[in-house]
């Protein structure tokens, strides 16, 4: 039996010294694999920490981003700078992106200088490239966001809905009142798919009655007009971070005159020549604290002097903005080759009719904007004809006309009711041989309040005075036609405004 037990004794003291290094081999690799699996652990762990922290801080700032941008929304000082918003969601899905604001042109929020409630509707792609600049650089402080911040499509919907509700009293003491939707726009600005180009385009409707509505009939249901139309759509190539220069082409105002107003109706001078054209513009705009602006632009127009309609129009532009710290604004002017193609004398004069005039008539603006500390702040614009109608394009007391007009303004901004920017503004305006146009007064005297109460929201009071031209003056319009002459009295009116932006 011990010889037996022996044999397998011996056997297994053989297997036990094989085995012994092979386990031990075993066992290194096994703790060497722990080893390796402990230290991968840990690393992800410490990613993982990482991350977290990393994700916090990320969103401590774009939290802290949205605060400053909720804060600098719309504060923009003297007209020369613009609103400051971030209109952008990191996490929606995709690298584009559509969403709202801000309404170009409109100072909606206080910064020390008066509330600019009248838009001047010119130099709307400049306001643009300027709002995309300040989009991007925002962008770009925000971690994670400059993937998406100048290589994709962003769409931007902006627009305004305006209600007035007015008294008037003629001089002859007949009164009239009215509630009416004044204005309704939606804007579209496209930037991209390169920060080297956007888009704009306003749609807006008519609130006029079908009878002043010269593709309609003769009735007098203004409700049943509302007709949507295209009022601006242009393309610009620019970005001001990289170039001052940008070019523009579209339907658009041209940059002749400014026409800022704190007052409701709108100035003398803006009635007298803002120019909207299918125009080619070259801009050229410094980005420095002090800096020079200026704009060269050419379209055909509507009246011609010859049989067949040309290229014949254009103009250029120029200003200077200054900020030296108590005192600060924006000085300029410009030449336009002829004033007959503006608004105002294609609806006065009867130009749409009559497209073919005698001559061309020039006409020049000079402006400024000027705010004295953080509350004070001045706005005068000249606008005129540098030479006369023809008598049988324009007449006043038998002669050519020589159309001009003036608007001078104040105001002074401050708070009420927790803080609620508001202002109170005065005015002057004078026209001169401006008969022609017809309703155009010869001066006009505004006061009006201002003021905030919601984000994004204007409400306006203004209380002014007419004064026609003399019963004994007259003027004809195109092809000599007689304009229906003015009493010389006094009219007055009160309007008070609700604007809501967005």
């Amino acid at each position: 039996m011990q010889l037996r037990l022996k044999p397998i004794m011996l056997a297994l003291f053989v297997s036990e010294l094989v085995a012994s290094p092979v386990m031990a081999v075993s066992n290194q690799s096994l703790e060497a694999k722990v080893d390796q699996l402990q230290n991968e652990l840990s690393t992800v762990k410490a990613q993982v920490e990482t991350n977290r922290l990393l994700s916090t801080e990320n969103k401590n700032k774009v939290a802290e981003a949205r605060k400053i941008a909720v804060a600098k929304g719309g504060v923009i000082g003297s007209g020369a700078e613009l609103p400051e918003y971030l209109p952008f969601d990191p996490d929606v899905p995709g690298q584009s992106f559509v969403s709202t604001g801000p309404y170009v042109g409109i100072n909606i929020s206080y910064a020390g200088s008066n509330l600019i409630i009248n838009s001047p509707s010119v130099d709307t792609d400049l306001q643009l490239l300027s709002i995309r600049k300040k989009i991007l650089s925002r962008l770009n402080d925000i971690p994670g966001a400059t993937v998406i911040s100048k290589d994709h499509s962003h769409l931007l919907f902006s627009g305004v809905i305006e209600s007035q509700a007015s008294y008037m009293r003629n001089g002859d003491d007949h009164s009239s009142s009215d509630i009416d939707l004044t204005n309704v726009s939606l804007d579209a600005t496209i930037f991209g798919p390169t920060a080297w180009i956007l888009g704009f385009i306003e749609f807006t409707y008519n609130n006029g009655t079908p009878k002043q509505d010269v593709f309609v009939s003769t009735s007098n249901f203004r409700v049943g007009n509302s007709r949507l139309l295209v009022n601006k759509a242009f393309v610009t190539i620019g970005d001001l971070s990289q170039s001052p220069f940008y070019g523009t082409f579209g339907q658009f105002y041209v940059p002749f005159g400014r026409y800022s107003s704190v007052m409701v109706s709108d100035p003398l001078t803006k009635i007298l020549t803002r120019t909207k054209a299918r125009a080619i513009q070259l801009g050229y705009s410094q980005q420095t604290k002090n800096s020079l602006y200026a704009a060269g632009y050419i379209f055909r127009g509507d009246t011609h002097e010859g049989s067949v309609p040309k290229i014949q129009n254009g103009g250029v532009n120029f200003g200077y903005r200054f900020d030296l710290g108590y005192f600060h604004g924006n000085v300029g002017g410009g030449v336009i080759a002829n004033i007959a193609d503006s608004g105002g004398m294609q609806a006065g004069t009867g130009f749409q009719y009559a497209e073919r005039i005698e001559h061309r008539v020039p006409g020049y603006n000079l402006r400024a904007l000027v705010s004295l500390g953080e509350h004070i702040d001045f706005i005068g614009e000249y606008v005129g004809a540098s030479t006369r109608f023809d008598p049988m394009d324009m007449s006043y007391n038998g002669h050519g006309a020589k159309p001009s007009a003036y608007d001078l303004e104040a105001s002074y901004s401050f708070t009420i009711l927790d803080n609620k920017p508001s202002s109170i503004g005065i005015g002057y305006a004078k026209s001169s041989q401006a008969l022609g146009l017809g309703g155009v007064p010869l001066t006009r005297k505004s006061i009006v309040f201002n003021t905030s109460l919601m984000r994004n929201t204007l409400q306006s009071l203004e209380f002014r005075r007419d004064q026609e031209y003399a019963k004994h003056d007259v003027a004809t319009g195109a092809d000599n036609s007689a304009v229906a002459p003015q009493s010389g009295r006094a009219d007055t009116a009160v309007t008070a405004q609700f604007d809501y932006y967005f």
